[in-house]
Order: C-alpha cells, then structure tokens, then sequence
C-alpha cells in the first residue's frame, strides 16, 4: 500500500523517528550525545527551531518549526548521519530506521500546545519518571528554567501561548504539562 503523500509545508511539525522493530534507537548516552550533535546541525543548516525533543531508547520526539519545505530533506540526512554512525559505532548493519520518519503539521496554537504536553509527558507514561521535568534526555526541564542541558531549545512560541499575565512562564508552563 502506497504511502501518504508527506506534508512539507512550512509551519510547526511534531516529529517521530522509531528504530527497526523493537531495537534501540539509543544504547547508551554515547548514542543520544551523538544523535543530538547531529540534530543540532541539522536546525542550523536548515534554519529550524526546536520547541521540544524528547529521547526514548526506541524512538525521539521532537517539535519542530520549519521556516520552508526542507523537512523532508532535513530529516533524511539527520537519520542517515546517524544511523550511518550508530552502525559504525556498534559494528552492525542494515537500516537503523525501518520506517520513514513520521511527522503532523500543527494547524492551531491549540495543536501546539497539545504535542508539546505530549512529548513532555513521553517518559511519564513510559513509566520512565514521575514528572517530566525529571527526564534528563528530553529538553522540557530546559523550557522551564530548571535546566539548561538544551541551549538549543526555543520554547517562545509555547510561552507566547500561555496566559500573558502569568508572570512565572516556567511555573506555568509546569502547570500546563502536569495538569493535562
């Protein structure tokens, strides 16, 4: 069966990149470092922005705004730069990535906010952690001011969302994501 056309048109993009079946997509801390070097050249060689990226060991979610059509090209040489590393590196073969990566547009700032609670709370309903500013592999504690582990992590677009009377974005934001 034919896949669906891919939606390339610029605006904000909730993204998924899964391993082949059940593998890890991350061994080891080694691979996420790796993984997020890549994915820091690639937002600046194609001009994106990251609100959100959290890594699971089977898969990575991230939000992203792409300012063009470039996603589809941006993506292919983010997995295959990885992938071709990840293979090197653990002296393996074959596709890391079985599936194309799979990718939403937003429509609305209601659908923004929406996936961004969702990768926020990945490792909550994977049983990982408590709460999702505990995840030190996903950027949500960096959105909050309680880290600063994702420098590269723009989180405007979803504190412009919040009410603009809250004087303490991060303790809203925190509210935001906790109460969903």
């Amino acid at each position: 069966m034919a896949q669906r056309p891919r939606d390339n048109e610029a605006g904000i993009h909730h993204v998924i990149v899964q391993a082949t079946g059940p593998s890890e997509y991350y061994v080891d801390h080694i691979d996420r470092l790796d993984w997020l070097r890549d994915f820091v050249r690639t937002l600046d060689r194609y001009d994106w922005k990251c609100l959100i990226v959290c890594q699971m060991t089977t898969h990575v979610h991230t939000l992203l705004d792409v300012p063009d059509r470039s996603l589809s090209e941006g993506m292919q040489r983010l997995n295959c730069a990885y992938g071709k590393g990840f293979n090197e590196r653990h002296e393996r073969r074959g596709n890391l990535v079985g599936k194309r990566f799979w990718s939403e547009r937003c429509e609305t700032s209601s659908d923004v906010l929406a996936r961004f609670r969702y990768v926020a709370l990945n490792p909550v309903r994977a049983g990982i952690c408590e709460r999702p500013e505990e995840w030190f592999w996903s950027s949500f504690a960096t959105s909050c001011s309680l880290a600063t582990t994702f420098p590269f992590v723009d989180a405007t677009q979803i504190h412009a969302s919040l009410d603009p009377a809250e004087r303490d974005l991060a303790a809203s934001l925190l509210a935001l994501v906790r109460d969903a």
